[in-house]
C-alpha cells in the first residue's frame, strides 16, 4: 500500500514536483500521494510525464492499480480526485473499480442508442406503413419524422459522443434553450437565429424524454435518473383561434364554385386585373386542388391526411376514410373518418374526372405522373385573394391558414350542439384537452336560464 501522506495533492505541489534520480543520476519513477483520499496519487515517470493513479487491494487480496488520466492543469486534478473518491467508495463496498469502469464502457453513446431507438420505432410501424416505406424509403409517419429530425439533426451533433450516463440535466437544458432561441447545431457562432422556436424546443424535450425513458427500461441508466427530469419547458403561445364565420363560409363557397370559370370575364369579372395594356385573370387552380380544399372543409381532416389519401382508403360501403398512418397513429392505431354526403359528392367528382390516371392510387393527384399533390399553398393564396376581390374587400381571409379549416369544421360542430367529445372524435383527438379550445362555442345553458328568468321579471314589472 502507498505511504500515508500528510499533504493533499494540489496544483502547486504537482507543478513543483521533479523527476527523482538514483545515486548514479539515472531518472526514477516516483509518486506523490494524497492525504485526503487513500491510495490516490500522482505518478511521475522517468521522462517527467505526470499522471494520476489509484492503488488499492482488489477483492482477491492482490495489490492493483487503475489509471485516472494525465495531469494537464486546468481542472484535471479536480476531475481525477472526484473519480478517485468514487472508486474509494466502491472499494469500501467490496467492488472492484476496474470492473465498474468496464461496465461504463459497455453503456452506449447517445448517438449509438439514438440509432437503435429510431430503428425500434420504425419496427413498430403497422404493416401498411412498412409497405409504404418499402416503396419510398425516405417516407415516415409525421410523428416519427419529427422525432427523427429532433434526435438526429439537433441532439446527436451535440450529445452524440457522450455515453448515456454522462448526459446531464445541464446538457439537456442548454440544448432545449438554444433550440428555443432558434439556434441549430449547424449554425455558425456568429449567425443570428431567424426567429425563436419554442414549440420545436418542447417537441425536442419530449423526444429526448422518451429516449431516456427507454434507456432506463433497458438498464443503461438507473431508474429515475433521466436527465430530462426537472428541465424547464418553454412557454408556448396557446395558439390563435381563427374560425370561419358563416358569412366567410358563404363567400369561400362562392369562390370555390366560380374558380373553374375565372377565365370567363363575363361570369367572374372580379377575377380579372390589368396586366400592362391588357388584362389577365387569376390562375385557375386544378380540379384536384379545389377538391382537396373542399374535403378539408367537409371532413375536418388534416392537410397531410387529404393530400396523401389513396383510393384504397375510401370505403364507400361503410362510408369511411380509413387512415392507417396519421399524426396519432402510434397511440390510437388506424383512424376512420366518416364520409358525409357532401364529401362523398366531392370524391365522386374527383373519381369521374376525365384526366384521372388509369388506376391512379392518389385521390388528390399532383402535377407529376404517379405523385400526389404536395403544395396547396399557392392555390389557397389565390382563393383567398379571389374572396377579397369578389366581396369587394368586405371579407378578408389573409390570416386564415389551411389548418384553420379544420378548426372551422370543429367550431361549426360545437356551435350546432355537438358535444366536445363528439367533436374530438370527428377530428381524431386523443386528448380531451385538445378539443377544449372549442368549449366557449357551446351555447351556455345559463344564458337560456337567465333569459327565461329575466322575461318573467320584466313581465311582472310591466
Amino acid at each position: 500500500m502507498p505511504r500515508i501522506s500528510t499533504k493533499a495533492l494540489s496544483d502547486t505541489r504537482i507543478q513543483r514536483a521533479k523527476v527523482k534520480r538514483a545515486k548514479d543520476g539515472s531518472p526514477l519513477v516516483s509518486y506523490l500521494w494524497d492525504s485526503a483520499i487513500r491510495g490516490f496519487g500522482l505518478r511521475i515517470t522517468a521522462q517527467g510525464t505526470k499522471s494520476f493513479c489509484m492503488k488499492f487491494v482488489d477483492t482477491n487480496g492482490k495489490q492493483s492499480w487503475i489509471a485516472l488520466g494525465h495531469y494537464t492543469g486546468d481542472k484535471s486534478l479536480e476531475v481525477a480526485s472526484a473519480q478517485a473518491a468514487v472508486f474509494r467508495g466502491m472499494i469500501a463496498r467490496g467492488l472492484d473499480p476496474r470492473n465498474e469502469a468496464k461496465k461504463h464502457l459497455l453503456i452506449p453513446t447517445f448517438g449509438e442508442f439514438t440509432k437503435d431507438h429510431l430503428k425500434e420505432l420504425t419496427d413498430r410501424l403497422s404493416d401498411a406503413e412498412k409497405a409504404i416505406i418499402a416503396v419510398k424509403p425516405k417516407w415516415l409517419p409525421p410523428y416519427l419524422h419529427g422525432t427523427k429530425v429532433f434526435l438526429d439533426e439537433i441532439a446527436v451533433p451535440v450529445l452524440g459522443t457522450l455515453r448515456l450516463n454522462e448526459v446531464t440535466r445541464n446538457h439537456i437544458q442548454a440544448l432545449v434553450d438554444d433550440t428555443a432561441k432558434g439556434r441549430r447545431p449547424w449554425m455558425k457562432p456568429s449567425e443570428k437565429p431567424k426567429k425563436p422556436t419554442k414549440i420545436a424546443a418542447n417537441r425536442l424535450h419530449a423526444a429526448l424524454s422518451k429516449l431516456f425513458t427507454e434507456a432506463e427500461r433497458k438498464g443503461h441508466i438507473p431508474q429515475g435518473s433521466s436527465p430530462c427530469k426537472l428541465v424547464v419547458k418553454q412557454d408556448e403561445s396557446k395558439g390563435r383561434e381563427r374560425f370561419l364565420t358563416m358569412t366567410e363560409f358563404e363567400w369561400l363557397g362562392k369562390v370555390l364554385r366560380d374558380a373553374p370559370s375565372w377565365g370567363d370575364k363575363a361570369a367572374c369579372p372580379y377575377a380579372w386585373e390589368k396586366d400592362g395594356d391588357g388584362e389577365r385573370h387569376l390562375e385557375i387552380p386544378t380540379a384536384h386542388a379545389l377538391g382537396a380544399l373542399r374535403l378539408l372543409l367537409l371532413t375536418g381532416a388534416r392537410l397531410s391526411e387529404i393530400l396523401k389519401l389513396r383510393w384504397v382508403q375510401v370505403d364507400r360501403e361503410r362510408k369511411i376514410i380509413r387512415l392507417e398512418s396519421h399524426k396519432t397513429s402510434r397511440k390510437t392505431g388506424a383512424k376512420e373518418l366518416p364520409i358525409n354526403s357532401a364529401a362523398m359528392a366531392v370524391l365522386d367528382h374527383l373519381e369521374g374526372l376525365s384526366g384521372r390516371e388509369l388506376n391512379g392510387e392518389w385521390v388528390i393527384q399532383g402535377h407529376r405522373h404517379g405523385a400526389h399533390l404536395v403544395n396547396l399553398q399557392k392555390p389557397w393564396r389565390r382563393i383567398r385573394q379571389a374572396v377579397a376581390l369578389a366581396s369587394e374587400g368586405a371579407v378578408n381571409l389573409d390570416d386564415l391558414r389551411i389548418h384553420d379549416l379544420r378548426h372551422s369544421f370543429a367550431s361549426v360542430a360545437v356551435s350546432a350542439g355537438q358535444t366536445l367529445h363528439m367533436a374530438g372524435s370527428l377530428l381524431g383527438h386523443t386528448q380531451a384537452a385538445t378539443t377544449q379550445r372549442y368549449a366557449h362555442l357551446h351555447n351556455d345553458p345559463r344564458h337560456e336560464a337567465s333569459e327565461l328568468i329575466s322575461a318573467k321579471i320584466a313581465t311582472a314589472l310591466g
